[in-house]
């Protein structure tokens, strides 16, 4: 399966939003018997050191846990391996311009048994709360 970033919505983030849009892919990979994902995703945290530091010294401190990337460091955390770098992946002064192709691989796949596509995956329903006001603004 093929997969692009997602984002949600700033008013909406660290509700565990982009979890369960990651865990609902995973339940589709899973119940199809799909042996993986591979996907892009920005590297947006890289401007804070381009002048200094090449994508590639960038990308492997990430992977190796020595440095945090707002976007990368998560998915690598939700099992996802980088494959490869892409240059002009995205126009984006954050990433200079740059993405990565991570793969998740399927622990569960068995390559023998490949379900009907009929079998589809339960459905997530998701209650999102009203958005918080911004830090020192108070209730407006």
């Amino acid at each position: 399966m093929y997969g692009v970033d997602t984002s949600v919505h700033p008013a909406y983030r660290s509700r565990g939003v982009g979890g369960l849009l990651m865990e609902a892919r995973f339940a589709v990979l899973k119940s199809l018997n799909l042996r993986g994902l591979i996907a892009g995703s920005l590297i947006i945290d890289y401007e804070q050191v381009a002048d200094s530091e090449t994508v590639d010294e960038y990308v492997a401190d990430v992977v190796a846990g020595r440095r945090f990337d707002t976007n990368l460091s998560k998915q690598l955390r939700k099992g996802f391996k980088v494959h490869n770098l892409i240059p002009n992946y995205v126009e984006d002064p954050r990433t200079s311009n740059w993405g990565a192709a991570i793969v998740w691989e399927n622990p569960d796949y068995a390559p023998a048994a490949r379900p009907a596509v009929a079998a589809l995956p339960a459905r997530y329903d998701m209650r999102l709360r009203a958005p918080r006001p911004a830090f020192g603004l108070g209730a407006v």
